[in-house]
C-alpha cells in the first residue's frame, strides 16, 4: 500500500550520493511513515552515515528523484528535525556543561540570536529530569559516560520539540544495560509520536523494539521488519562470512559459515 506523503517522515527515491569524486550511494530508495522506529543497518563504509547527513542536508547529493524530510526539502524540515552524530565527531573536551548542551535544543527554533528564558530552562530541566539527569546539569558533558552522553543528546532533541531524531551508531561504546536502557527509552520516545531513525550495528535490540530495518551496502538490499530482514541469505550478501539471524524465537545468533 503506497504512503501519502504527509505520512512520511523521510522520503527517499533513487539517491545516489558520496563525497567530492566518491561516489557511496547509488539508486537508494526509502521511506519511513511517522511515527516508525526504523534501523539502518549495514557493513562500515556501507553508506550508513553517508544516508543520515544526506538525510538532514549536511551533504549535498549527486542525483535524486524525490528527497524530503517531514514533507520539505532537508534544509527546511532540519529545524524540526535532531541529528546526533557519531561520538567521534564531538569534542567532549569542550567546556559546556549538560544543561547548556539542552538548552541548545531550545535555540534551534529561536535562531542564532535567540534569547532564552525561564521557561526553556524549565523545560531543559523538566527533559534532563525525563532521562535520569537531574543532578548533573553542571557538570561537564566529556565527564559523563557514554550512555549519559546519549541520553543527554536526547534531551536536546526533546526540547528543541523535534519531530524526527536521527542517530548516528548511538550505542557504540555503550554495555550491554547501556544500550537496552537507550533502546527503552527510543521506544518512549516513539509513544511519544516521535520518529526515530538509527544507524546501528547493535543488532540485538533490532528484534526487541525496531519497526522496520533497511539493508544497506552502497545500495539497499532489504528493507521490512527485523524477521524478514536479518535473515540468513540477506546477512550473507550484507556482511559475507559473520553475520547476525533472527532465530525461531526472535532472539539473534551470529552465524558462521
Amino acid at each position: 500500500m503506497k504512503v501519502q506523503a504527509a505520512e512520511l517522515a523521510l522520503d527517499i527515491q533513487n539517491l545516489t550520493a558520496g563525497y567530492q569524486e566518491r561516489i557511496v550511494l547509488r539508486d537508494v530508495s526509502w521511506q519511513v511513515p511517522r511515527g516508525t522506529l526504523a534501523a539502518i543497518i549495514g557493513p562500515n563504509g556501507g553508506g550508513k552515515s553517508t544516508l543520515l547527513k544526506t538525510a538532514v542536508g549536511l551533504l549535498k547529493p549527486v542525483s535524486y528523484d524525490a528527497l524530503t524530510l517531514l514533507g520539505q526539502s532537508p534544509e527546511e524540515g532540519r529545524n524540526r528535525a535532531a541529528y546526533l552524530p557519531q561520538g567521534e565527531e564531538v569534542d567532549w573536551a569542550f567546556p559546556i556543561t549538560v544543561l547548556e548542551v539542552v538548552l541548545q535544543g531550545r535555540l534551534v527554533r529561536k535562531g542564532l540570536w535567540g534569547r532564552l528564558r525561564r521557561e526553556d530552562y524549565a523545560a531543559s530541566r523538566s527533559a534532563l529530569e525525563f532521562f535520569g539527569l537531574g543532578g548533573l546539569e553542571k557538570v561537564q558533558i566529556g565527564a559523563l559516560s557514554g550512555g549519559q552522553r546519549q541520553r543527554v543528546f536526547l534531551a536536546r532533541a526533546l526540547v528543541q520539540e523535534a519531530d524526527l531524531i536521527l542517530l548516528d551508531e548511538p550505542t557504540t561504546g555503550l554495555d550491554a544495560q547501556a544500550q537496552h536502557e537507550l533502546a527503552d527509552l527510543l521506544v518512549e520516545l516513539r509513544k511519544a509520536g516521535k520518529t526515530i531513525i538509527a544507524a546501528t550495528h547493535d543488532l540485538d535490540c533490532l528484534t526487541e523494539c525496531f519497526d522496520q530495518v533497511l539493508a544497506l551496502n552502497g545500495r539497499v538490499l532489504a528493507v521490512g521488519t527485523p524477521a524478514q530482514v536479518l535473515t540468513e541469505e540477506i546477512m550473507v550478501e550484507l556482511f559475507a562470512r559473520h553475520f547476525p539471524k533472527v532465530g525461531e524465537g526472535g532472539e539473534v545468533m551470529l552465524h558462521e559459515s
